[in-house]
This record gives structure tokens, sequence and C-alpha cells, in this order.
């Protein structure tokens, strides 16, 4: 009889309706794999969209029904053949992302040079749109081994399991190449866009203009480094402000980590200097005018950024410089943690979650053990 494990499972359907806690088939660690019990599992925005709807259709109902959660940290305790590194007992954090290597395929050319994250069959922990591989949203996860980072004893579960965002910043970062006296906007202030305030301020930009929607979001950026706050709910013109922070130049770079339905790309160019840089963080949905008129005009460079893999040099992986910065105390996890909920609690935190004005939610944690 195949071990079971409990698991909050999705069906497909519209949140909350569509979701239970219940029974689901624990993973197995086969050739190369690695068993590891969740301890720390955030929600992400993603994660919303399915549940919601607007990106259910990314999702092929054979891999259905589904256990969420690609933001994990927990601890070893199946090592499967081929294996080595790696005991029962050990901390670590789950970098999500599985390609054709790990997948036992013949290697794309994105994954032999490797940039996995351009892998067409790309796979992730805890998110269903290839494979069903269960995530944190579930008491184990399964994960090959070169996937798995020790976690050092001054790091916590909880922000451990944020190493996955902090990644996209370090990223975005060495794509983008920002200078020490660039003035930079970072266009939305989730978990995304307050990590990668900190990793701009870490490579020496000290111009940081972070564009909030919610007070509670601009108080955190300034806490974390940015220069200047804006904040929407209060009516603020974002494009208007940042052209008069810049003396009506623009800014040298523009981030942008909201996606979803919003015009953020069109602000980020009209907000950019000519020559400037916009780089685009956020997830979008179908397809979004922008004017091409003013792009080519002012020679704005349009950069595209997902996920993480090796550092420019391939010398290194983005996930373990992630780790590094934050075992060296040089980025702040956890005041970004806000809301924590037992797997039991998991309605409670999904809509913390969704409800995130209302709440102040900044990151919301299903916390198991």
């Amino acid at each position: 009889m195949k071990e079971t494990m409990l698991a909050v499972a999705w069906n497909g359907g519209k949140y909350p309706e569509s979701m239970q806690l219940l029974e689901f088939p624990k993973p197995v660690a086969g050739p190369g794999w690695v068993v590891i019990e969740n301890r720390a599992a955030g929600i992400c925005g993603s994660d919303l969209h399915y549940l919601l709807g607007t990106a259910r259709h990314l999702i092929p109902d054979s891999n259905l029904p589904a256990v969420l959660g690609h933001e994990n940290s927990g601890i070893v305790v199946e090592v499967g053949p081929d294996v080595s590194g790696l005991v029962p007992g050990d901390r670590v954090a789950g970098e999500p992302l599985h390609g054709c290597l790990e997948l036992g395929r013949t290697p794309c050319p994105m994954c032999r040079v490797g940039q996995y994250q351009r892998c067409p069959e790309l796979t992730l922990v805890g998110v269903p749109v290839k494979r069903m591989l269960p995530g944190g949203y579930g008491q184990y996860s399964a994960y090959h081994h070169t996937r798995l980072f020790k976690v050092p004893d001054n790091v916590s579960d909880e922000a451990a399991s944020l190493l996955d965002v902090l990644a996209v910043g370090v990223h975005a970062v060495g794509r983008a190449q920002p200078r020490m006296g660039d003035t930079v906007v970072v266009l939305g202030c989730g978990v995304v866009g307050l990590d990668l305030i900190q990793c701009l301020r870490l490579q020496g930009v000290l111009s940081v203009i972070a564009v909030a929607k919610y007070g509670f979001q601009a108080e955190m950026a300034r806490e974390l480094g940015a220069s200047e706050v804006i904040v929407l709910e209060r009516g603020a013109d974002a494009v208007r402000e940042v052209m008069s922070l810049t003396d009506g130049w623009g800014a040298d770079q523009v981030y942008e980590c909201v996606g979803g339905a919003s015009d953020t790309v069109q602000q980020g160019i009209d907000m950019c200097r000519p020559g400037g840089k916009v780089v685009i963080l956020g997830v979008f949905g179908g397809q979004h005018p922008v004017n091409l008129q003013t792009m080519v005009f002012k020679e704005v460079d349009l950069l595209s950024s997902s996920c993480y893999s090796y550092t420019e040099d391939g010398c290194r992986r983005e996930y373990q410089v992630a780790l590094t910065l934050l075992s060296a105390g040089l980025v702040d996890h956890e005041s970004l943690v806000t809301h924590r909920f037992r797997i039991d609690q998991w309605e409670e935190a999904l809509d913390a979650a969704i409800n995130h004005r209302e709440n102040r939610s900044l990151k919301v944690q299903l916390v198991h053990g």
C-alpha cells in the first residue's frame, strides 16, 4: 500500500470550494531524488491566480488534483539511490525548478548550457503546469538532489523558504546590470519588489524609487532601503512623480514587478530616461499593447527576467548566491513574513493572502510541525 500524507489539495475549480485537506499520495525518493518534510511554505501570488481562475487555463486537467506551493524549506527524510552530500535530518531549502537533466530527459539546448529556466519542459515543484510534483501545501515534497541547499543554523525555516523570491531578484539584477549612481524604479512592492530593492542596494544602487500600491508596502520598502516611495492608493501618478523626482529626465532603469492585467510596462517606458532599461519580472496574461513609437524614439531597452539559474558568467547558482546573502545577514526575510498559519488553517491563510490590503499581509506562510 502506498504511503500517504496530509495535504491541501486543489481540484482545479475556484477557491474555496475547490480545496480540501485530505490524505494524498506521499512522494517517493527515486534515483537522484530526495524527499523532504516541509517546514515552511510561502503562498505566492501565482498560486492565487490559479485558485481564483485567472490562470486556470495554464493547468492541464491531467495534473489535477494538485498540491501547490513552490516556496519551501524543510528537513530531509528520505534519500534515493545515487545521492551524495545529503542525509536524513539535514535542513534544506528547495529550489523548485527542474529541467530536462533532472527529469531524466535528453537535455535541450538551454539545459545543456545551464540556462534551465528557459527549458521548454521546465517543471516546478508545486506548480502543476507541466507535471504534478507536490508542493509545500502538503507535508512532503520530492526534489532532485541538485535542487536542495543546506540551510545554516542562523537562517530560519521561514526565511529560507523565501529564497526562491530572492533568487528572482538576484537574476534580474544580473540581467540588467545596474551601475553605482543609477536612479532605479521598482514598480510594485509585493515580496518580489521588496527583495529586489534589497538586491539593488547590495549592487550599489543608492537611489531606489519604490512604487507601492498600498501604504503598508511603502513602509516596508522604505525600511528595506528605498530612498523614495510613491503610494498609488493615495492618488499618486507614478509616471509624473518619477519624472518630477528625476528633474524631468527619467530613471536609468525600471523594474516591473506587477504583471497581471496592469499597464506597468508602458508606465515603465514612460518613466525611463532615453537610453535606459525596462526590466519585466511580472507575469502577464495575454497580450498587452505598448507605445512602440515612444520606446523607439527614446531607445529604451526592454528586457525580460524569468526565475533564475546560473549567474551570467556561468560559475554560480543564483539560488546559492541568494542563500549566501541571506545567511550573511545582508537581506531581511524575517520582516517579510507577516502571517503564519498551520496546515489545518489553510483557508484562513489563503484568505489573508487574497485580502492583503485589509490584512496588511506581505508574505503569508503555511508552517508545518
